[in-house]
């Protein structure tokens, strides 16, 4: 069974891939909150409070993010900087700290955004980090490879936890799902069924994308 570090395992997508393929994998938990982790006082940007173990991993997931949709002159320079700490600041703590421990075959999978892919109003933050990350999974799948994938998914808006403030009415919901040339907003059972493919070996010949997960937003105009 692969060993398969979850980061921000509360996330909605990480808690419905635990949940759907706990039997398939066995995965190690890490997040702020307790109940969803393997570690007490998890802080993705503290390595003293990271799980630690002899154990070889097969795989890892990085969650942690944000959403932070503001008018560019409304962001503060303190705004750029937390968010460039959770995504990508976090993710290279956790790369430099369990790199030495992943086996030969091991799937590494960053969680971008369809911000990546096209430009949209208030996003900067958002855009300027989630396309780091996709620049940080091209050229760590070159580095690594052939002993290490490394792979994007980058999906549009779902019903997630953090998204929530999104689509807490149904004008919201309606306003989001018209744009969508699916007409439909994910799932996180969507979210975690792609995850489980790149990190099952179906996915062996893939290493260096960034997927969309979006129902069409990146590529579609209706």
């Amino acid at each position: 069974m692969k060993n398969i570090l979850l980061v921000g395992s509360s996330s909605s997508a990480a808690q419905e891939l635990f949940k759907d393929y706990k039997c398939d994998y066995h995965f190690i938990r890490l997040s702020r909150t307790r109940e969803e982790s393997d570690v007490m006082d998890f802080n993705v940007l503290d390595t003293d409070t990271y799980y630690k173990n002899e154990m070889k991993y097969d795989g890892l997931v990085y969650f942690p993010g944000s959403i932070n949709l503001k008018p560019f002159k409304n962001l503060k320079i303190e705004d750029f900087y937390k968010d460039f700490e959770i995504n990508i600041v976090g993710l290279i703590k956790i790369l430099k700290f369990y790199q030495p421990h992943f086996t030969e075959g091991s799937s590494i999978i960053f969680i971008s955004s369809l911000a990546s892919k096209i430009g949209m109003p208030f996003h900067s933050s958002v855009s300027l980090v989630k396309s780091a990350i996709v620049g940080l999974c091209s050229s760590l799948a070159a580095e690594f490879a052939p002993n290490i994938r490394v792979n994007c998914i980058s999906p549009s808006i779902f019903k997630s936890n953090m998204s929530s403030r999104f689509l807490r009415n149904e004008k919201g919901v309606e306003r989001i799902t018209n744009k969508n040339p699916m007409n439909m907003i994910g799932e996180p059972d969507d979210i975690a069924k792609l995850i489980n493919f790149l990190l099952s070996d179906d996915s062996k010949w893939i290493t260096g994308q960034n997927i969309s997960i979006d129902g069409g937003m990146s590529t579609l105009k209706l």
